[in-house]
């Protein structure tokens, strides 16, 4: 089963075959869970969120169109249930662990000094302040362009949007994003 397309496993798994389905599941379970964990920021919600997109997936697997592309599809009921958690939850605050590559050089990681550990620490809360204030369709495109480094095009596909849009987005995402960080870090 692993020499099969995704989208041939996934019409497998609507026929009622769970072994493709269970297919899916391994070559996508270590990019859902990294999703999640980088949405809500805790190890065991994250894997709690994984599993319960799955099982969404699996329940809602008859919507899908097995024409279009299942990582996508899938992506993208997955990114919903964890929006949706996230929603939910009091505070929300998004981790970056690779801000510094995106952000410039104020953010170091494996600093040596007390100081500076507790500085880039307050560098990171503010980071995933700002993102996390960023309106939902600003953050998304941010989010999966920078944290789950994701084409344009696989951004359109994932949204359901133009490539324009997905440009447009992300230019004024970035726009209100260093704003915010500028407003925060002073």
């Amino acid at each position: 089963m692993n020499n099969l397309l995704d989208e041939d496993l996934a019409r497998l798994a609507q026929q009622g075959n769970k072994d493709a389905f269970a297919e899916l599941v391994k070559r996508y379970e270590k990019q859902i869970f990294s999703m999640a964990y980088r949405l809500i920021g805790d190890y065991d919600e994250a894997a709690d969120l994984a599993q319960e997109a799955f099982l969404r997936i699996y329940s809602q697997l008859r919507r899908y169109d097995p024409g279009k592309k299942f990582f996508s599809w899938m992506y993208r009921v997955a990114q919903n249930t964890c929006l949706n958690a996230l929603a939910k939850k009091p505070a929300n605050v998004i981790p970056v662990e690779r801000a510094e590559e995106y952000f410039g050089d104020e953010v170091k990681t494996g600093a040596s000094e007390p100081e500076q550990d507790y500085l880039n620490r307050e560098i990171r809360q503010s980071i995933d302040q700002a993102i996390a204030g960023l309106p939902d369709n600003y953050r998304d495109v941010i989010y999966l362009r920078y944290i789950e480094d994701m084409s344009y095009q696989q951004i359109a596909d994932v949204l359901n949007l133009p490539i324009s849009t997905v440009e447009t987005r992300l230019f004024r995402g970035k726009k209100q994003l260093q704003q915010r960080l500028k407003d925060l870090l002073r």
